[in-house]
């Protein structure tokens, strides 16, 4: 309980401090008077103040924000047209001040990315361009390839490792090319044809079944799981790789299945009830083992491109889930609250330092999107505003502006209530 609540503590309050951290540089670089820096929503608990700012701490630790002069969240601001009031700034000063925030969450993002692949190096399967998942429908698995094959070219393009395969890939949307691949021992030549339009190529690298790390309390390490065992076979069916050991287990929650595994050259079989969790709007089962993510060294260029990629899956895929959500493809299921985020930080913290940081990388994207949403009282929201006033070329009333917000309130309120709801009830099996 105390590691869930200092881990939530602690990503929240980075978070929140880099974001708001974000419009109080862009606010003062444009000559703005900043009055308060946050932390936390009022009532204030302490603060204290620095020429024409008072930075305080605020007793509702579920946010924080920053007071610019001439600028209100909501109802309305005594606007006095100084020049140093959020109103009296050009435009695009205002909408750089908005926009900051997000823009510094998504700079967090990839900073806390790089610094874990310049830290711990690179997965040693990103080194190999084995396939592990090759799924149904994708341009490789109509073509005739397979799990565990190893391709080593892609049109003219020789294939060396994941990144060139991928890459190698792309570069031939919209072609049919020839694709050499080993399988076992011999070569392999297929014709794939790849859409011009394709959105995800249904393939992920081959990672072996072998456990890095047992979690405590769990159904793994009451089996008798330890870091560095090979699991072989999963419910019956033997496994190879990592993919289809998880896919099995997750589908038998609750439920008491067969597992074998080779420590040492012995092999052992025991029974296990994988514990049933909820992931996004399903039940699966887990028993508490995370895959041994052996590392090499990245040289600095290539660390930096991948982090730009791993960001750029992060936001591409939050608002593909967004998109769901508004055609009702997707639940309203797979919200999470604070709570739920509460119980992620603590269990991303126990399995470790780069697990958490991980977690804060996801997290802080998940923040920067949310909040170019244009919905009244966000960062998307104030940015809209404006884009409907430099449109039509006036400023909306006060009174407008005043509906807008209210609107926005009562939205984020129910949505708070709503998430909220799904916590406890996620937490003590409600519905």
């Amino acid at each position: 309980m105390i590691t869930t609540l200092l881990a939530f503590i602690f990503v929240l309050g980075v978070l929140v401090f880099v974001h708001e951290l974000g419009h109080f540089l862009v606010a003062k670089k444009s000559g703005m008077r900043v009055e308060c820096f946050s932390l936390g929503f009022p009532p204030k608990a302490f603060g204290v103040t620095v020429g024409e700012t008072e930075y305080c701490i605020s007793w509702l630790p579920l946010g924080g924000y920053v007071k610019i002069a001439g600028m209100a969240d909501f109802g309305s601001e005594e606007v006095k047209g100084e020049p140093w009031e959020f109103q009296s700034r050009p435009a695009w000063m205002r909408m750089s001040v908005m926009a900051a925030g997000p823009a510094m969450n998504f700079l967090l993002g990839f900073l806390l990315i790089l610094g874990i692949r310049l830290g711990a190096g690179e997965y040693s399967f990103l080194n190999s361009a084995r396939l592990g998942l090759v799924a149904d429908g994708s341009p490789l698995k109509t073509a005739g390839l397979l799990p565990g094959d190893m391709v080593t070219r892609v049109g003219s393009n020789a294939v060396d490792d994941w990144e060139s395969l991928v890459q190698a890939l792309s570069l031939s949307r919209g072609l049919t090319v020839p694709v050499e691949a080993t399988r076992t021992g011999s070569l392999v030549e297929v014709e794939a044809e790849i859409p011009a339009e394709i959105e995800h190529l249904g393939i992920e690298p081959f990672v072996e079944a072998k456990v890095g790390r047992v979690m405590d309390g769990s159904p793994a390490e009451d089996a008798g799981l330890q870091a560095g065992d090979r699991i072989t076979g999963v419910a019956g069916e033997a496994v190879e790789q990592w993919y289809d050991m998880s896919r099995i287990i997750s589908a038998h929650p609750d439920e008491a299945i067969e597992l074998r595994w080779v420590r040492d050259g012995v092999e052992t079989e025991v029974m296990i009830t994988p514990k049933a969790e909820q992931a996004g709007d399903e039940t699966v089962g887990r028993i508490g083992i995370g895959r041994l993510d052996e590392r090499t060294p990245i040289p600095v260029g290539k660390a930096f491109r991948r982090s730009g990629q791993e960001l750029w899956r992060y936001t591409t895929a939050l608002f593909a889930f967004l998109q769901r959500l508004v055609s009702g493809e997707a639940s309203g299921q797979a919200l999470a609250g604070p709570l739920a985020i509460a119980q992620m930080a603590g269990q991303s913290a126990r399995l470790g330092w780069e697990s958490l940081l991980t977690f804060m990388a996801l997290l802080s994207v998940n923040l920067a999107v949310l909040n170019l949403l244009p919905i009244p009282m966000l960062d998307g929201g104030h940015l809209f505003v404006m884009g409907v006033e430099s449109a039509i070329r006036r400023p909306l009333s006060l009174r407008q502006k005043e509906i807008l917000q209210q609107v926005g309130f009562a939205f984020l309120l129910f949505l708070m209530i709503y998430v909220t709801f799904k916590d406890l009830g996620r937490m003590f099996g409600w519905g």
